[in-house]
C-alpha cells in the first residue's frame, strides 16, 4: 500500500508526536496530518483525498467505543483505518477487526513490535494482535478441541474454521497464517459445502462450540 499521506487521530499531542515520529521511520515522506477529533478527521478526509492510512484512537471527543472506525469505514471506505488504542481487551480487539480496521496496535506495545506492525498496515496487511486470537475464555460446556478430519475438512481448513471463531476478516485470517486472501476466501466456501452451511457466521458458531 502506497501512502502519500497519513493521519493521525488523537486528542494527546504527546501521542500524535510519538506516532508521527514512528510514521516518519516507517515510511519517509509520508506527510502526516494530526488532528484530535472525529469531526476533524471527517473534515480532513473530505479535503484531501491522498490520505491513505489513517491511525485511530478509539477514545476521542466526538464518539464512543467503536463509533469512530465505523463512521471512517462507512464514510471513507478506501482509507485504510488502523486502530492504536489503550484498550486492550480481546474482544474490543475482536470487533475493531470485524468492523474492518486495518490493524489493532495496542498503546502498550514494544516501540520494536509497534515499528514491525506499522510497517505490516503500510504493506497492506493487517495487524492482529496475540491477545485477539488467544485471550478470549471458551464456553463452559464447548468441548475439547476442534477435529478437522473429524469434520471432514483438511488441516488448513481446521485453522481458518478456528479463526472463524474469532469474527477475524479473511485479511486478518490470511495475515496470521501466511496466505493470500483469495485462498482464504476459496477455503471457507470450500468449508461451509462440506459442513452443509449456509454461511461463515453458521461455521463460526460451530467452530465456538468446539473451541478449547
Amino acid at each position: 500500500m502506497s501512502v502519500a499521506r497519513a493521519m493521525i487521530v488523537d486528542d494527546h499531542a504527546l501521542i500524535r508526536s510519538g506516532l508521527r515520529e514512528m510514521l516518519e521511520l516507517c515510511a519517509p515522506g509520508t506527510a502526516v496530518v494530526e488532528v484530535a477529533t472525529l469531526t476533524e478527521a471527517a473534515d480532513a478526509l473530505g479535503r484531501d483525498p491522498e490520505i491513505g492510512l489513517v491511525l485511530l484512537d478509539l477514545n476521542i471527543p466526538g464518539a464512543k467505543g467503536l463509533e469512530a472506525l465505523e463512521v471512517l469505514r462507512r464514510h471513507f471506505p478506501s482509507v485504510a483505518v488502523a486502530v492504536v488504542s489503550a484498550d486492550e481487551q480481546p474482544a474490543i480487539m475482536r470487533k475493531a477487526l470485524a468492523a474492518g480496521a486495518a490493524g489493532y496496535l495496542p498503546k502498550s506495545l514494544r516501540a520494536e513490535v509497534l515499528e514491525s506492525a506499522l510497517r505490516l498496515v503500510l504493506a497492506g496487511g493487517i495487524y492482529v494482535p496475540p491477545a485477539a486470537l488467544d485471550a478470549e475464555e471458551p464456553a463452559a460446556d464447548a468441548p475439547v478441541g476442534l477435529d478437522a478430519g473429524a469434520l471432514g475438512l483438511t488441516r488448513r481448513q481446521g485453522e481458518i474454521l478456528k479463526l472463524l471463531a474469532h469474527d477475524l476478516p479473511n485479511r486478518a485470517i490470511a495475515d496470521r497464517l501466511g496466505l493470500a486472501e483469495q485462498t482464504v476466501k476459496n477455503q471457507v466456501s470450500q468449508m461451509l459445502r462440506r459442513l452443509d452451511l449456509g454461511s461463515r457466521a453458521e461455521a463460526a458458531a460451530l467452530a465456538r462450540r468446539y473451541r478449547g
